[in-house]
């Protein structure tokens, strides 16, 4: 038994030891550039993808981020260019939209053809919500010199509506002003390498089961309905969770100020549902859950606005909100899947933002 006990021991220690070490040299604790990693962003790199997601055939896909980790080619290596900062999860960083194609791209084109050099950059990162976005002002944008853009756009909804959280806060950021265990909470998740790997993996885990992430759907296997299906019980837990959200968006102003920038929100379409012109909806019929709840297209579509009333709440009649979620001109070939554009949706909505955006003075 006391064999048994010891080689216990050792194997534990040496896990700890190798654990501790992996915290060291891959955490950020002592290496600012890890933390960055931690928030999954791609910094210096070039991909070449090959992806049959809205083609026929198989064709590359040139993906591009700068040292800073932002993508677009005007503002490539220049932060100090940027007009336009656009912040969201997957629908932002488009990975299967090559380069001079994004709806960022469009916008920028827009303009041109108007007689005017804005520069619009992309810092969308994939699987990102509101969570991930608070981190990006605290963590990221401190580190790219001269970012002073005059406007940010947020492009959110989606994952913030499979992002149930109870809290009716966002989490302690300043940590001069958090307790002792608040700072130590806040350390750990802002430099632990295995608490955001285990963070990734569950983020991960929650895109598939809740089928967010890329892929080709063959739309004319969709049936659709007209009725919810949704219980009284997932509303209440639904609203519960808009509490947590308005905190977070108020947050995301502040600090949009804070930079010298002007926050501008866009709401997010999908073809979890299809809109008539007199604004009737029909969803999907395909039987989803949200926490333990099921749910269809209907109550998606509806609870998409509960979401999207707390954005018009916080931004009143201060902040300009562009709402695409209640617009019936999207179609199937505008998507590649129920949620990511196909480049014909990307130029579709940059043309949408640009018409809303274009008489702000830049």
């Amino acid at each position: 038994m006391k064999n048994v006990l010891k080689a216990l021991f050792i194997n534990i220690l040496i896990l700890s030891i190798g654990l501790l070490l992996i915290e060291v040299f891959m955490g950020g604790w002592f290496f600012k550039k890890n933390q960055l990693d931690n928030l999954n962003i791609i910094r210096d790199k070039e991909y070449v993808y090959q992806s049959d997601l809205y083609t026929k055939n198989l064709i590359d896909v040139h993906y591009t981020r700068d040292k800073f980790g932002l993508r677009g080619k005007s503002s490539f290596n220049a932060p100090n260019t940027i007009d336009i900062l656009t912040i969201g999860g997957s629908t932002t960083d488009q990975r299967y939209i090559t380069d001079g194609e994004t709806w960022q791209d469009v916008i920028e084109k827009c303009y041109k053809q108007d007689g005017k050099n804005i520069v619009v950059a992309n810092a969308g990162i994939d699987g990102q919500s509101t969570f991930g976005h608070l981190k990006d002002f605290e963590v990221w944008f401190p580190q790219i010199p001269q970012l002073k853009p005059k406007y940010i756009i947020f492009y959110i909804g989606i994952n913030d509506f499979y992002k149930i959280s109870y809290s009716s806060s966002y989490d302690v950021l300043d940590l001069n002003e958090a307790s002792t265990l608040a700072s130590l909470k806040e350390n750990t998740k802002r430099n632990s390498i295995i608490y955001n790997f285990y963070m990734k993996m569950s983020g991960w885990n929650q895109s598939y089961k809740s089928k967010v992430g890329h892929r080709k759907i063959d739309f004319s296997k969709i049936t659709y309905t007209d009725k919810g299906i949704a219980s009284e019980k997932l509303y209440n837990l639904y609203n519960a969770n808009l509490t947590g959200l308005e905190s977070r968006l108020n947050k995301l102003i502040d600090y949009s100020n804070t930079l010298g920038a002007e926050p501008i929100f866009v709401t997010q379409p999908s073809l979890m549902y299809k809109l008539s012109p007199k604004g009737n909806v029909q969803g999907t019929s395909q039987l989803q859950y949200l926490d333990k709840y099921s749910y269809n297209g209907v109550d998606y579509f509806n609870l998409m606005l509960k979401l999207n009333g707390v954005i018009l709440k916080v931004c009143g009649d201060k902040y300009t909100v562009i709402d695409l979620t209640k617009t019936s001109i999207w179609g199937q070939q505008d998507f590649y899947d129920k949620f990511h554009n196909s480049p014909l949706g990307a130029k579709k909505l940059g043309v949408e933002i640009y018409n809303k955006i274009k008489g702000k003075k830049i």
